[in-house]
């Protein structure tokens, strides 16, 4: 999907009220602790003599259970499409794999909201915080031409002064 119809599902999704200038999806930031955590579970639980596939699909399968677990535990999904209009910043839920966005997860008000952008290797790490509400949000996006969804990240970045 490109990052313009990214745009028109979430015009779709937030109603005429707001204009979406940008939009693009974003992973929820990891934990590490909680990668590191089933990693070692996982090494505990493979049997010895498993070979290295089976020790991959384990190390595999503890990355993707402890990000649906980070996810669920800040309420908002794994993948995620935010937008930005004049007035906010809007989070919406989307499938892992695939879909357009589902239902709005939180909203942040622009006005208020501190943005900070890292680099981490070609991804860009983003923090929103609104320190009036205390609600925080980390997210994880690329702007590297070659990866899928940079245009929408980008679009988003530079809307929200980051870039």
């Amino acid at each position: 999907m490109a990052s313009e119809d990214y745009v028109a599902e979430a015009q779709a999704l937030i109603g005429p009220e707001e204009t979406v200038e940008a939009a693009g999806v974003f992973g929820l930031q990891d934990d590490y602790g909680q990668i590191a955590l089933g990693g070692l579970a996982t090494a505990v639980a493979t049997p010895d003599g498993a070979g290295p596939a089976l020790a991959g699909i384990g190390g595999g399968a503890a990355v993707a259970i402890s990000r649906e677990r980070n996810a669920e535990t800040q309420g908002v999904t794994v993948r995620m499409l935010v937008a930005v209009t004049e007035r906010s910043i809007q989070v919406m839920s989307m499938h892992a794999m695939g879909g357009g966005p589902q239902q709005l997860l939180m909203s942040f008000d622009r006005s208020r909201t501190q943005v900070e952008v890292k680099r981490f290797g070609l991804s860009r790490r983003i923090e929103l915080s609104d320190p009036e509400t205390g609600q925080h949000l980390g997210l994880t996006g690329s702007t590297a031409r070659f990866t899928y969804g940079a245009k929408g990240d980008k679009a988003v970045l530079e809307a929200l002064g980051a870039l």
